[in-house]
């Protein structure tokens, strides 16, 4: 087996898209529409028609299958949307790389699109758990709460980078030489903002509720920085910061590889329920 197909994956939200990882047509729900963007399409899926809705971002390079045992295990509660970014699964492309905004900005019109006037719990992973905290801080009045699993944070590139500067250059490096080409220059932009001084600005997350879900697993064979020991510590103290910056909610840890919502969906799952359930602000 290949070491693209072997990867546990925390940076599959950050940086090991591959092919094995993207959605598959007999993984997505049924129920497909198309979001209109300005040179391309995004594919959404929506299932259930339960009260609460719920959105799913996905990690880097994931599309909307990855959800699928989630939202099997969530049942008749919710309405749930996942969609692929722009490039993945079945969404377009306009050949750009996008931003961390234009994400945000694709984000935003899946939701007026396919829960216009509606709040919703937001679920995002690696990646898209880094754009479900900065959309919540753009756009709290959007959202029920957040649920965050075993997220990207803003700072995790200066902090890596001081604590094993050639170690993370070392595995850029590598994972840049597997990746598509245009998932590299995804990848490329992506990082460059993560190195820019503006990823140090302080921030808290908005007055919602929050469910953090973070993995503990150290990899027997590491591939990258953060399945290491030194690594993961590092990944559960920036877990901490970032909860730090919430005013309530949970935070809970799990002895499992990056991608929890697979190997634990019914935590996800649970985690979602929580956040449904809990008082609003003012409540």
């Amino acid at each position: 087996m290949s070491k693209t197909f072997a990867m546990k994956g925390w940076m599959l939200s950050l940086a090991l898209a591959c092919a094995a990882t993207t959605v598959h047509a007999a993984d997505a729900p049924a129920a497909g529409v198309q979001v209109a963007r300005k040179g391309y399409s995004l594919q959404a899926e929506q299932q259930g028609q339960g009260p609460v809705t719920v959105v799913f971002e996905s990690g880097f390079g994931q599309g909307a299958g990855v959800w699928k045992d989630t939202i099997a295990s969530l049942g008749a509660d919710c309405t749930c949307i996942a969609y692929a970014r722009a490039g993945l699964g079945k969404s377009g492309t306009d050949g750009a790389p996008k931003t961390i905004e234009q994400h945000l900005q694709d984000l935003n019109a899946v939701m007026d699109t396919l829960a216009p006037n509606r709040k919703v719990v937001l679920v995002g992973h690696s990646y898209g758990g880094l754009l479900a905290t900065e959309f919540a801080r753009q756009h709290p009045q959007r959202l029920l709460g957040l649920v965050l699993v075993d997220p990207a944070t803003m700072g995790q590139r200066h902090d890596t980078l001081r604590a094993d500067r050639e170690r993370v250059l070392a595995d850029d490096k590598a994972l840049l030489s597997m990746l598509p080409p245009n998932m590299a220059e995804d990848y490329k932009l992506l990082i460059a903002q993560l190195d820019s001084d503006a990823a140090t600005t302080p921030r808290t997350l908005p007055d919602l509720p929050v469910a953090l879900l973070t993995t503990t697993q150290v990899a027997a064979e590491p591939f990258v920085f953060e399945e290491t020991a030194q690594g993961k510590a590092l990944w559960k103290r920036q877990h901490a910061d970032l909860f730090a910056g919430a005013s309530r909610g949970i935070h809970q840890y799990y002895a499992t590889g990056h991608n929890l919502h697979r190997e634990n969906p019914k935590a996800v799952a649970e985690a979602v329920r929580f956040v449904a359930a809990a008082p609003q602000g003012g409540d």
